[in-house]
């Protein structure tokens, strides 16, 4: 089983979301969600986490279509 972790930035760069991209049968989660700025980073359930930055694409007017850590389908 391979994972690969992957960071990409919500907000105008304003969070870093740190997530672990599914390669093989796993599901693909947010592991982290970090502020930038202040360095401060959020921890929790993988689905608080998704719930956050959904929260957080759509009260800067990013789309929702739009995944952080889509699942990687190359097996």
């Amino acid at each position: 089983m391979a994972q690969l972790i992957v960071s990409s930035f919500i907000d105008d760069g304003r969070f870093r979301v740190h997530a672990i991209n599914a390669i093989g049968r796993c599901k693909g989660r947010i592991i982290e969600v970090e502020e930038v700025d202040t360095g401060e980073r959020f921890h929790g359930s993988a689905r608080r986490l998704e719930r956050l930055v959904r929260t957080l694409r759509i009260a800067s007017g990013e789309s929702e279509q739009v995944s952080a850590w889509k699942p990687d389908r190359t097996s």
